[in-house]
C-alpha cells in the first residue's frame, strides 16, 4: 500500500473541501450598493451571493436570514454615508452655511458614476412595511438618531443667536428632515440635481 499517495489524496480532498474565508465587509458593501442602487424590493439574496461571490449557506451563517443581511447593510450605510453628514452638524459652522452645506451634500455631483442616486435610508423608509422586524427597528433607530442630531444642532444655533425665528427646535429639525427626505427621493426617481438643489435651498430659506 502506498501511504504517501494515500496521504496526498486525503490532503488534496481536505484542501478542496476547506471553506473560503468569509469577508463580511465585502459582502455588506455589495449588499449595501445593490439595495441602494436597485431598491430593496428588486434585489434577492441569490443576486447578492452572486455579486459577492459567496455561497448562500455561508451568508446565512453570518447574517441568519435576509432580514439580518438588510439590517447589517443599512448599518453599513449609516457608518459610511450618513455618519459624515451628521458629524458635520457638530462643527462650529454658522447655521446659514450649514444649511447650504446640507443642500450641496445631498445634491453633490459624483465623479464615480457607480454611486447610486438618492438615499438608502429614504428608500427603506418608503418600503419599511415589507421588511423584517430587525430592519424596521434599524430604520427607526437611525432615523431617530438623525432627528436628534438635527435638533441639537438647531438648539445650539438658537443659543448662539444664529437662528432667531420663534419656532420650536424640534419642529425645525422635523422640517429639515422632511425636506431632506423629499429631496433624496426626488433624486432617486431621476430628478435633476440642479433642480432638486434649488428647491431644497428654497425650502430652507424660510429658516434664514
Amino acid at each position: 500500500m502506498n501511504t504517501n499517495n494515500s496521504n496526498n489524496s486525503n490532503n488534496s480532498k481536505a484542501a478542496r473541501g476547506r471553506p473560503q474565508t468569509f469577508n463580511r465587509d465585502h459582502v455588506l458593501d455589495v449588499a449595501m450598493h445593490a439595495y441602494w442602487h436597485d431598491g430593496v424590493d428588486n434585489v434577492s439574496v441569490n443576486e447578492i451571493c452572486k455579486k459577492a461571490n459567496v455561497a448562500k449557506p455561508g451568508l446565512y451563517r453570518e447574517f441568519i436570514n435576509e432580514d439580518g443581511l438588510m439590517k447589517a447593510a443599512l448599518h453599513r450605510y449609516q457608518q459610511k454615508v450618513l455618519a459624515p453628514l451628521f458629524d458635520a452638524l457638530k462643527e462650529d459652522t454658522p447655521f446659514r452655511e450649514t444649511l447650504g452645506n446640507i443642500a450641496s451634500s445631498i445634491t453633490m455631483e459624483h465623479n464615480d458614476e457607480q454611486v447610486p442616486k438618492g438615499c438608502l435610508l429614504a428608500k427603506m423608509r418608503q418600503s419599511r412595511s415589507y421588511m423584517g422586524a430587525g430592519t424596521q427597528e434599524a430604520i427607526s433607530h437611525i432615523h431617530e438618531g438623525g432627528l436628534d442630531a438635527l435638533y441639537h444642532w438647531v438648539l445650539r444655533s438658537k443659543i448662539k443667536g444664529e437662528f432667531t425665528a420663534d419656532i420650536p427646535p424640534k419642529l425645525v429639525a422635523t422640517y429639515i428632515d422632511t425636506q431632506m427626505h423629499c429631496a433624496m427621493l426626488q433624486l432617486a426617481q431621476g430628478g435633476q440635481k440642479i433642480t432638486v438643489r434649488a428647491v431644497l435651498t428654497l425650502s430652507f430659506s424660510v429658516l434664514i
